[in-house]
C-alpha cells in the first residue's frame, strides 16, 4: 500500500495507493447510500445512517490525515459528534425553537430539521475556530502555527459536515423509481451531486500526494478517503434542502 521513493533534496518521502484511496472512497458512498435506501423514510433508516456516519467518523479521526496532535483530533471528533448529536436528537430545537408560527406553514414545517440543524452548525463553526485557536496558543512550541491550526479546523469543519449525510432520505423519498426517469429537475439535481463527489474524488488524489501525516498514525491514507464523504455531507444537506424547498 504504502512505497517509498527519492525526493530531489535526497530525502525519503511516502507515496500511496491512489486508487485503493479511491476505492475505500467509493464504498463509504455506496455503504450510505446503500442505508438510505433500504427502507421507507422511517426512524430506522434516519438512525442507521447517524451509525454510519458514526463509524465514518471514528475512522477518519483513527487515520487522521494531517500533522496535528492528538488534541487537535480531539477537537476534531467532538464537534463530529456533537454535530451528529444535533442532527439526530431533538436536543437542537434548545437553538432554534418551533412556535406556532412555523408549525402552521407547510415550508417551515417541513425545512425545519434541516433549519435546526444549520443553526448548530453555525455555532459549532464558530465554537471550532475559537477552541482551535485557543488550542495553538496553549501549545509550549507554537512552531507551523499556521499549518497546525489550519488543519485542526479542516479536519473539525469535515467532521460536522458528516451529518448532513442523515438528510439523504429526504432526497431518495422525494421521488419513486417510476418517476426518477421522467422528472428532469430530480435527475439534474442527482447530476449536479455526482458531480461534485466527482470533482471531490479528483481533489482527494492531489491531497494524497501532499499527504505528510503524524509518523505514528497508521492508515492516514484512509483518513484521506473518508475526507471527501465527509464533506459531501453538505452537498446532501442542500439537496433536501432544495427538494423541500422547491416542493418536488
Amino acid at each position: 500500500m504504502q512505497s517509498r521513493e527519492l525526493d530531489m533534496g535526497g530525502e525519503t518521502t511516502a507515496k500511496w495507493d491512489a486508487g485503493r484511496m479511491l476505492g475505500v472512497q467509493a464504498l463509504a458512498y455506496v455503504v450510505l447510500v446503500l442505508t438510505s435506501v433500504c427502507g421507507p423514510l422511517a426512524d430506522v433508516v434516519f438512525y442507521g445512517l447517524a451509525v454510519v456516519a458514526l463509524v465514518v467518523l471514528v475512522a477518519f479521526h483513527v487515520c487522521w490525515p494531517f500533522r496535528a496532535g492528538m488534541a487537535d483530533r480531539v477537537i476534531g471528533f467532538v464537534a463530529g459528534l456533537l454535530s451528529l448529536i444535533a442532527v439526530a436528537t431533538p436536543v437542537s430545537t434548545l437553538l432554534l425553537p418551533m412556535n406556532a408560527r412555523m408549525f402552521a406553514s407547510a415550508l417551515h414545517r417541513n425545512t425545519y430539521p434541516m433549519a435546526r440543524w444549520a443553526a448548530a452548525v453555525a455555532g459549532l463553526l464558530v465554537l471550532l475556530i475559537i477552541v482551535s485557536f485557543a488550542r495553538q496558543m496553549l501549545r509550549a512550541e507554537r512552531s507551523h502555527l499556521i499549518r497546525a491550526l489550519s488543519h485542526c479546523v479542516t479536519g473539525g469543519a469535515a467532521s460536522i459536515s458528516l451529518a448532513g449525510w442523515v438528510f439523504l432520505p429526504y432526497v431518495v423519498a422525494s421521488q419513486s423509481v417510476v418517476e426518477l426517469v421522467i422528472v428532469p429537475k430530480f435527475m439534474a439535481l442527482v447530476a449536479i451531486m455526482v458531480v461534485v463527489a466527482l470533482v471531490l474524488a479528483y481533489a482527494s488524489t492531489f491531497w494524497l500526494k501532499e499527504l505528510d501525516p503524524d509518523p505514528s498514525v497508521r492508515a492516514p491514507w484512509v483518513g484521506v478517503a473518508l475526507l471527501p464523504v465527509m464533506l459531501f455531507g453538505l452537498m446532501v444537506f442542500a439537496a433536501a434542502l432544495l427538494i423541500q424547498v422547491v416542493g418536488w
